[in-house]
């Protein structure tokens, strides 16, 4: 087939973005204008038609099409359909004798496609986000004979994201805390609220997965309940949580610390009376990131007279108690059963039973409703498929391990003594002379801490916290707790 010199420009978009953001960069709309430029100056000024295909466009990429005058190709979630789509636009201008095309993807579906190209004698040049993501058939069709490739580095300057911030952190956290599931399709207008808050520069949602990329933990479930009609059925399912390694919990400590602080304290606390606990030895870096992050996620505001006050009436748990409280009551019962599992529907119920946190509303079933769909979105429960029905599983999640461990040395230290009440001044005593000389104490920073502790776990049956006597009885749990001590 005779050809010409007329160029085509085709991008499969949701594979490019896919790998940059893949390498830990960041997609804008300074990769579509190195693309088009390449583009044209490889078709020598001859870049008759373009197209760019994905199942969504954000809105920097959109403006950048538009500049350019680059045709959008929306199509359905599934990788086929943009392959099949820029397939067929190809072969419609391979038959109008167009001669130089330009493909942008990494995927191996293109293959069929590049093969038949070449041997019309087209000039094609492969562009693809990242090499160690090609497959091996992928990469021997590079080596074809006319046949040029370059990698997205050879023609722009991909940039890293912004240091992750502690502000990123509670951003993610808060969504979390508010039952919004960070993975999947966009929900709750989640990448609006990050750029409200100045976690994202804007509203484009490729900004969203490269701080999901930098910011977030994948776990893999291979029985998560799926409903199907009638039942519940075991399928493969992708979490997406917040990574709190790396050091980074430190920072959740002090954020939750300093919003508990400051919800106790209407009126509000200036940084010197916020300087205590985990912030006590900070150098003001720690406190200040904390206070950054809580202003600019617009739960806390700096008064006029330099006091911190919060702004929502919802925060007197901080960002933990409710997470222990469900871990905690969901193994007990779950050791109480001999069971790695319990119906879900029964959840309400345990955690209703003898409440969550403090006051008159922690029997409440909205306090629990919200506690449950935190502890989902956070990932320290999941539900996963048993025998039809949906069920939950206590999840091994590093925000659960302070109260396993916290309880686990209390059950070591005074189980032996059940059942005789033990006078609640000694096991405080006990916790505060433990936690003296460690450089990250287990019960926490002050009496309220300690409190708290005891609170979980007498309201999750662990303990029992009655007139200032406390009983560690032994269980299932503490036993296990105890064989790996």
């Amino acid at each position: 087939m005779a050809v010409g010199n007329k160029g085509v420009l085709l991008v499969d978009w949701d594979n490019l973005a896919g790998a940059i953001i893949g390498r830990g960069h960041v997609v804008e709309r300074g990769i579509v204008d190195a693309l088009w430029s390449d583009a044209t100056t490889r078709c020598g000024g001859h870049l008759q038609y373009k197209h760019m295909a994905a199942a969504k466009f954000d809105g920097s990429i959109s403006t950048a099409m538009r500049d350019h005058l680059i045709d959008d190709e929306v199509v359905g979630s599934t990788k086929e359909q943009a392959d099949i789509h820029l397939t067929v636009l190809a072969m419609d201008y391979l038959h109008q004798g167009c001669g130089q095309f330009i493909l942008v993807t990494g995927d191996q579906d293109f293959i069929p496609l590049i093969r038949r190209l070449l041997r019309d004698g087209c000039r094609v040049t492969v562009v693809y986000g990242d090499k160690d993501r090609l497959s091996s058939q992928f990469r021997g069709i590079l080596n074809l004979p006319g046949l040029d490739s370059i990698c997205i580095d050879d023609i722009y300057t991909l940039k890293k994201p912004p240091p992750v911030t502690s502000r990123a952190l509670l951003g993610l956290l808060e969504l979390q805390r508010q039952g919004i599931i960070l993975g999947g399709r966009e929900q709750a207008d989640r990448t609006a609220t990050l750029a409200r808050w100045g976690i994202l520069e804007n509203e484009d949602e490729s900004q969203y997965w490269a701080l999901i990329e930098s910011l977030g933990r994948k776990v893999v479930r291979t029985d998560a309940a799926v409903r199907a009609k009638d039942q519940f059925l075991p399928r493969n399912a992708t979490r997406t949580y917040v990574d709190v390694g790396s050091g980074r919990f430190a920072d959740v400590l002090a954020i939750d610390y300093v919003v508990r602080r400051l919800a106790a304290r209407p009126k509000g606390l200036t940084v010197t009376e916020l300087r205590t606990g985990p912030l006590q030895a900070d150098n003001g870096s720690g406190l200040l990131r904390a206070l950054d992050a809580l202003t600019g996620v617009q739960l806390v505001r700096k008064g006029a007279d330099d006091t911190y006050a919060v702004t929502a009436n919802d925060l007197a748990l901080g960002y933990l108690e409710p997470l222990w409280r469900v871990h905690a009551g969901l193994t007990m019962e779950c050791f109480r059963t001999q069971s790695r599992t319990i119906p879900f529907r029964r959840l309400p119920g345990l955690l209703g039973a003898s409440g969550v946190g403090q006051g008159p509303e922690k029997f409440s079933a909205g306090l629990v409703n919200r506690v449950l769909k935190y502890a989902s979105a956070a990932g320290v429960v999941d539900a996963v498929a048993v025998s039809g029905a949906r069920h939950a599983l206590a999840t091994n999640s590093p925000f659960a391990r302070p109260i396993e461990d916290a309880y686990h040395e209390l059950y070591r230290a005074f189980a032996g003594r059940a059942p005789s009440p033990i006078p609640e001044s000694e096991i405080l005593e006990f916790m505060a002379v433990k936690d003296r000389t460690r450089a990250e104490p287990v019960f926490g920073y002050d009496q309220r801490d300690r409190h708290r502790v005891l609170r979980v776990l007498a309201q999750s049956r662990a303990i029992t916290w009655r007139s200032e006597k406390v009983t560690i009885p032994q269980t299932r749990w503490g036993d296990a707790g105890s064989s790996f001590a």
